[in-house]
C-alpha cells in the first residue's frame, strides 16, 4: 500500500473508519469525501494522520457529486483505487418507507456509486482498484428491509458487470453479513436487530484487515462471515422451502 492513493468514501464511521486508520498505517495516501469537514478532522488531526486530506461532498447531491471533477482537477491528482464503505439503509416494512428514505437508500448505495465512479474515471490510473462494501442482504429476501437489500443486490450486479467490461481493474466486491458498527442505530433505532445477531456479529476491525488482505492478495470477492455465505448457496438451491422452514431467521429486521 506504500504511496498508494486511494478516494474513500463512508470514512468516518464503522468499517470505513477502520479502514482508512489501517491504510494509512500500511502507507497509503487517502482522499476522503466527507460531509462534516469538524467530525473528519476530529477523527483524522493533520499531526496524526499526515497522509489523509478531506474533500466536502454530500454523497446524497447529484450535483456536488458530478462536480467533484473540476476539483480533482485543480488538485492535480490521480488515484490508485476507490473504495466505497457508505451505505444506507432502514429496517422496515415496504408501506413504513417514506419517498425520502426511499431516495436517500438507491441514491447513496446505488445510483450515486455509479455516478461516483464515472466521473473519477479520468483520474484512475491505468490498473486501478475498486473496493465496494455490498452485503449478503443482497443475496437473500429481506423482509422488514427491502429496499436496503435491493439495493446491495443492484450494487453487487454492478460490481459484477464492472469486472467484466473493465478488465484492467481490479474490482473487489465485499459481501458481509451484520457488523458492529454504528449502521444499525440509524438503520433499527430500536436495536432489535442487534440485539437479536449480538453473538455473530463482525468486528470492523477485524473486516478491515481482510478487506486489505483481499486487495493485496487480488481477490475479486470476500465473503464474511464463511458460515452465513454456506447458508445463502443452501437458499438459492431450494428459497422457498428454506424461507418457510426458517421463517424466524428471515424476520430478524422486524422491529
Amino acid at each position: 500500500m506504500d504511496h498508494k492513493h486511494f478516494l474513500v468514501t463512508g470514512a468516518t464511521s464503522g468499517i470505513g473508519y477502520e479502514l482508512v486508520k489501517q491504510l494509512h498505517y500500511h502507507g497509503a495516501r487517502l482522499t476522503l469525501l466527507i460531509r462534516d469537514e469538524e467530525k473528519a478532522t476530529q477523527l483524522f488531526p493533520t499531526k496524526s494522520f499526515p497522509n489523509i486530506s478531506f474533500i466536502v461532498c454530500d454523497l446524497n447531491d447529484t450535483t456536488a457529486i458530478e462536480n467533484l471533477s473540476s476539483d480533482f482537477q485543480k488538485l492535480n491528482v490521480s488515484f490508485d483505487g476507490f473504495i466505497h464503505s457508505a451505505g444506507l439503509g432502514y429496517f422496515k416494512s415496504l408501506a413504513s418507507h417514506t419517498t425520502e428514505e426511499l431516495l436517500k437508500t438507491y441514491r447513496l448505495n446505488v445510483i450515486h456509486f455509479a455516478v461516483l465512479l464515472n466521473v473519477i474515471k479520468p483520474f484512475l490510473v491505468t490498473n486501478p482498484q475498486i473496493v465496494a462494501l455490498s452485503s449478503m442482504s443482497g443475496l437473500a429476501t429481506q423482509p422488514y428491509a427491502a429496499h436496503y437489500g435491493a439495493s446491495k443486490a443492484a450494487l453487487i450486479q454492478i460490481l459484477n458487470a464492472l469486472r467484466i467490461e473493465e478488465p484492467s481493474y481490479h474490482v473487489l466486491n465485499v459481501i458481509l453479513g451484520p457488523v458492529k458498527t454504528p449502521f444499525h442505530d440509524h438503520s433499527d433505532p430500536s436495536g432489535t436487530f442487534k440485539r437479536k445477531t449480538a453473538l455473530f456479529m463482525l468486528k470492523p476491525e477485524q473486516v478491515a484487515k481482510d478487506i486489505i488482505v483481499a486487495m493485496n492478495k487480488g481477490h475479486q470477492e470476500l465473503r464474511a462471515p464463511k458460515w452465513m455465505s454456506m447458508m445463502l448457496r443452501l437458499y438459492s438451491l431450494a428459497p422457498r422451502t428454506i424461507e418457510k422452514a426458517a421463517k424466524p431467521f428471515f424476520m430478524s429486521k422486524k422491529q
